[in-house]
């Protein structure tokens, strides 16, 4: 029974991750994901995940979970001096490790993007990200890092966070249509360096003239 309801509540998160990504979190009724997924109860999604908060925070859920798994390789190749590049390797990386995994059409980057731009679904968001638990080394925006203050890093980790994703969402959309013949190693190679090139850029406002909320998802 255990194994059923866990192919069923599967299915559920995969159609709601496409129907997200393509149309919107807020133009995708409850009625119209169970639908899709071919269930018989249309209050499916109270069953299996209590409601639409629910749902959405399990989706997070499961793709923070899938980076989690990751991550290990990524912080025991940072050795004894990491530069700047190699932290956000090691932050970045299992993001584009988790896309390249994903079967095709994905729509896991194009969700993440429409994540971003609904209030409740950002907050919802930001708290699955803050209860995941990163190692100490990796919390490079919670300190001066290399002379670069905490407010101007945390302002860059904010923008990198909304542009990196922006960008990848691009990218799926492409690679779904087949105009894209590159690869997430590719893509997250070059994201990366970009990433790492902003992150240690001259700092000419320390004093964080423009505030952004922390987002810990770089």
């Amino acid at each position: 029974m255990g194994s059923q309801s866990d192919r069923a509540r599967e299915v559920l998160l995969n159609s709601a991750e496409e129907l997200f990504a393509i149309h919107g979190i807020d133009a995708v009724s409850n009625r119209r994901i169970v639908d899709y997924a071919g269930a018989a109860n249309h209050s499916a999604i109270s069953y299996h995940f209590g409601g639409r908060d629910g749902l959405l925070r399990a989706l997070m859920e499961r793709h923070v979970a899938a980076m989690s798994l990751r991550r290990d390789d990524y912080i025991a190749g940072l050795g004894e001096a990491p530069s700047i590049h190699d932290y956000v390797r090691s932050r970045m990386g299992p993001l584009f490790d988790v896309l390249a995994d994903l079967p095709r059409p994905s729509w896991r980057a194009q969700f993440l993007a429409q994540m971003g731009i609904v209030p409740s679904a950002v907050e919802i968001m930001k708290s699955v990200l803050a209860e995941s638990s990163l190692p100490d080394g990796l919390r490079f925006i919670h300190g001066e890092m290399e002379g670069i203050p905490e407010g101007v890093l945390r302002g860059r980790a904010y923008l990198l966070a909304h542009m990196v994703i922006s960008a990848c969402s691009d990218q799926e959309v492409r690679m779904n249509e087949g105009t894209h013949k590159g690869d997430w190693e590719q893509v997250g190679r070059f994201l990366i360096d970009a990433a790492a090139g902003m992150i240690a850029g001259p700092v000419t406002s320390p004093d964080g003239a423009i505030r952004y909320p922390s987002i810990p998802y770089l």
